[in-house]
């Protein structure tokens, strides 16, 4: 098997009809074979789907669009396309102009042959909650979501299909295909064509079906999650502070501390909590380190959930 295996991933890398599933675990097998545990771990979880903490790569970025089902009087309006500037100010930062998909490569295969899609995220419920407080009388928001066609998910496979030819076409441009690349080798191809991952945001798909969490240990809902359990996400962010430069470990310590101080008045507001979550959560995406932004990540979505489910009054 080792003698052909190169040859027979080529082989059906140029055949478009063949299930990205299957070339995945060949890639599974021919990290095995090769010793790179780098493309054996990219293809498992492209076939198992990305957790909660894992660096999600860049292509699997899906643009979005908003979406509004609202009640003004006795007119009701569904599906109205709307911008984030259409909302008040206080909304804007828990709304995003696209999300990141973790879910098994099968999964995402299925999507795609939907013709559209439906996306919705504590974030955005919070932010659809602010919208109404500042509505006036007989006027209500009923709904908001995210929406993208199949087509996106198609473009997503395609993109790593594409990655898939690139990746093999480094590693048979010096080895013959009777013959295994060595680990070096498969190894430098992988960080040269995958690079690094980028954000990771845990969203959840509706569905006819019923609501998808993706990402291979996501969950849809947040039952049993506790003020507790968000507040230890917050010591794991303190302990990885180590990793951020000095000037921006200052601010993040700083971000943490009044962000506990909000949550442990004795009547927390639920609004300050949130700001300080926002200022959090900016502070991520400044900072740029994967491993800490990942952590803030979690910490943030647990809060935003908790406020949106009233843990705080």
């Amino acid at each position: 098997m080792t003698e052909t295996l190169l040859r027979s991933l080529r082989e059906r890398l140029l055949d478009e009809s063949e299930p990205l599933a299957g070339l995945l675990r060949k890639c599974l097998m021919l990290g095995a074979e090769t010793g790179s545990n780098s493309l054996r771990e990219w293809a498992r979880k492209e076939l198992n789907g990305y957790g909660d903490d894992d660096e999600v790569p860049a292509y699997r970025k899906v643009e979005v669009t908003i979406a509004m089902d609202s009640l003004s009087g006795n007119y009701w309006t569904r599906n109205q396309t709307v911008d984030r500037l259409h909302m008040p100010q206080a909304c804007w930062e828990y709304v995003y102009d696209s999300i990141d998909l973790k879910q098994p490569i099968e999964e995402l295969e299925r999507l795609a042959t939907h013709g559209g899609l439906s996306f919705a995220n504590s974030s955005l419920s919070y932010a659809q909650a602010v919208w109404n407080e500042e509505l006036g009388p007989f006027q209500n928001v009923l709904n908001l979501r995210y929406v993208s066609s199949g087509s996106a998910l198609t473009g997503i496979l395609g993109q790593i299909r594409t990655q898939l030819v690139d990746l093999v076409a480094d590693l048979t441009a010096d080895t013959p295909l009777t013959a295994l690349p060595h680990k070096d080798q498969v190894d430098a191809a992988v960080q040269h064509r995958l690079g690094q991952a980028g954000d990771v945001y845990n969203t959840t798909i509706h569905q006819a079906d019923g609501p998808l969490a993706i990402g291979a240990e996501a969950k849809a809902s947040t039952e049993g999650l506790t003020v507790e359990d968000a507040m230890r996400l917050l010591d794991r962010v303190q302990q990885m502070a180590g990793e951020v430069e000095a000037g921006q470990r200052s601010e993040l310590m700083d971000a943490v501390a009044e962000l506990r101080d909000a949550i442990e008045q004795g009547s927390p507001d639920t609004g300050d909590v949130v700001k300080k979550v926002g200022r959090l959560r900016r502070l991520a995406d400044r900072i740029g380190v994967p491993s800490v932004s990942a952590a803030i990540g979690g910490a943030s979505q647990a809060l935003t959930e908790l406020a949106v489910n009233g843990a705080f009054n």
